[in-house]
């Protein structure tokens, strides 16, 4: 029988802020009011039922939620079909850990970013 640890703090806290990073770069892609409708829909946020807080779980969900960050402030010249592919791939392993990532890589194409 394989033990399960429990995910520690410090990884929870990890996640919680990489996602408040990728939240600020999505408020930066949209405009106010269509932000306020697509934030109320869809957040970054464990998934009630799905996430089982194992320490497996949320180093995948933070492995994963890295990859996403670091392709999003990719200057949108420089992304590749790989990267796309590897977008989307993390994004579904990020959500099949049970965390809620329901953005496509094309909800931060728009982004006004200084140094893009």
């Amino acid at each position: 029988m394989r033990l399960m640890k429990a995910a520690t703090d410090l990884q929870e806290q990890a996640i919680e802020e990489i996602s408040k990073d990728v939240e600020d770069l999505l408020s930066h892609a949209v405009n106010g009011q269509e932000r306020d409708t697509r934030q109320k829909d869809r957040s970054l946020t464990f998934i009630d039922g799905v996430y089982n807080g194992t320490m497996d779980d949320a180093f995948r969900i933070l492995s994963g939620l890295q990859l996403l960050h670091t392709i999003i402030v990719k200057p949108k010249r420089h992304l590749t079909k790989r990267d796309r592919e590897l977008f989307e791939r993390n994004r579904e392993q990020v959500n099949a850990c049970g965390f809620s990532f329901p953005f496509d890589l094309d909800d931060f194409a728009s982004r006004h970013l200084q140094n893009a």
